[in-house]
């Protein structure tokens, strides 16, 4: 395992690479975090891979052990996966993204055509868009009085070093992402799967999120070799601690899926 201090615009990543066993040519692995989480997130799942693939995570801006940045937009997120890669070496990686990584690894991959083997896409990656103003301004109000608890959970590394109005921001892009997502799925050529979660959280109620997981639907329908893998009995919040397996499932079907058809993402 090393790790990698990547330069990136104002700031720096810091990122996770374990070689893996590579004498079975199994395709690297590039992890892709949820919003407000680290790269210590994946930690179950990796135990789940068992060391078969080369692995790659890592810290977003104000995340983790990366820096902050004056730039947390959704396009300087692609940006940086892109700068992870190119750091790492790593060719044609299957991209496993949680959350807010799901839809920048969807985004990534309709942008980087035939770079990517295929996507994992966990409880995210919905092309939907939830928030009118009035949901946008609920976004706003709820992390203003998440303040405090941001502020203490991001001196234990459980959370992003933002201000109030800088999460905000990010979660109502998400949203604005999510709802043109469809057509990102419409160009990819390679195989992607959804894990859904189960029942909903403290940002979201179950509806909400039943009505976010149906979209997938709509993914399937625009995408030739998009597919809905499981649903794992966990929320969103702990699909990654309580159901590790799971993903790596749905990793080990998309690596099937990459060998026996050839394709990547194009």
């Amino acid at each position: 395992m090393s790790t990698l201090t990547i330069p990136a615009g104002d700031t720096h990543l810091h990122a996770v690479d374990t070689s893996g066993d590579t004498s079975g040519g199994t395709p690297p692995l590039v992890f892709v975090n949820g919003g407000f989480a680290t790269l210590r997130s994946w930690d179950r799942v990796l135990k789940c891979l068992a060391d078969v693939h080369r692995t790659v995570r890592h810290d977003a801006r104000a995340r983790g052990k990366s820096g902050t940045s004056s730039d947390y937009s959704f396009r300087t997120a692609v940006d940086d996966v892109g700068r992870v890669i190119a750091a790492t070496g790593v060719e044609r990686p299957i991209l496993v993204g949680w959350s807010h990584g799901a839809t920048t690894a969807v985004r990534y991959a309709a942008q980087h055509r035939g770079e990517i083997s295929g996507l994992v896409l966990v409880d995210g990656g919905f092309p939907i868009s939830m928030f009118d103003d009035a949901g946008k301004q609920r976004v706003r109000t709820q992390f203003r009085r998440l303040g405090p608890l941001m502020r203490l959970a991001a001196l234990l590394g459980r959370s992003a070093r933002m201000t109030p109005a800088q999460a905000a921001d990010l979660v109502i892009e998400l949203d604005e992402v999510n709802g043109t997502l469809e057509a990102d799925f419409s160009t990819l050529n390679c195989p992607a799967t959804f894990v859904l979660g189960t029942g909903g959280h403290s940002g979201a109620s179950a509806q909400e999120m039943a009505t976010l997981r149906a979209s997938a639907a709509r993914a399937e329908q625009a995408g030739r070799y998009v597919s809905t893998f499981t649903t794992a009995p966990a929320n969103h919040l702990r699909i990654l601690a309580h159901s590790p397996d799971l993903v790596a499932s749905a990793v080990a079907s998309i690596v099937e899926q990459t060998a026996s058809t050839g394709r990547h993402c194009a």
